[in-house]
């Protein structure tokens, strides 16, 4: 009887305890080389997740020999172009300072302040950046780019999903 007890409390534990979600995690679900070219996941599956209301993050970076940086952005603007294409529009940043030699961030320089980074991104590789100053009103510089990114979805972005103008 006592060995009966035991296995009934052993069958209702297992089946009472819940699966592992994979919901709460994010996900590869694209990644491009600088010239757009599919290396992970697929477009298509980015396209479900942004038409699931999946969160997105968008990952990217560059190194040098003396250096590297890393980023990861959440998009305050997602579009899909012609059922082919994904662009992100991130939000503004106001500007730090680096120290490379310490490895250390800050706003010491006060004059940053007043200027912005705005960055428009696309599963194509293309990566158009611009410094804004806001208080002069002015664009300092635009800085079009290419890069290798990397785009997560948390969520359900595997399940199909219509288009939205549908």
């Amino acid at each position: 009887m006592k060995n009966l007890a035991s296995i009934v409390v052993l069958l209702l534990f297992f089946r009472c305890t819940p699966k592992p979600s994979t919901t709460n995690n994010w996900e590869v679900v694209l990644k491009t080389d600088r010239e757009g070219t599919v290396l992970k996941g697929s477009k298509a599956a980015l396209m479900n997740a942004v038409r699931n209301g999946s969160d997105i993050k968008i990952g990217w970076g560059g190194k040098r020999e003396d250096l590297s940086i890393e980023h990861l952005s959440t998009p305050i603007w997602l579009a899909i172009l012609s059922e082919k294409e994904v662009m992100a529009h991130l939000d503004p940043q106001v500007l730090s300072g680096i120290d490379w030699d310490s490895l250390n961030a800050s706003y010491e320089d006060v004059s940053l302040l007043q200027k912005e980074w705005r960055v428009v991104l696309t599963t194509k590789g293309d990566f158009d950046a611009v410094w804004y100053d806001k208080k002069a009103d002015t664009l300092i510089r635009r800085w079009p780019q290419k890069h290798k990114m990397t785009w997560f979805a948390k969520g359900n972005p595997d399940e199909t999903a219509v288009p939205l103008f549908d």
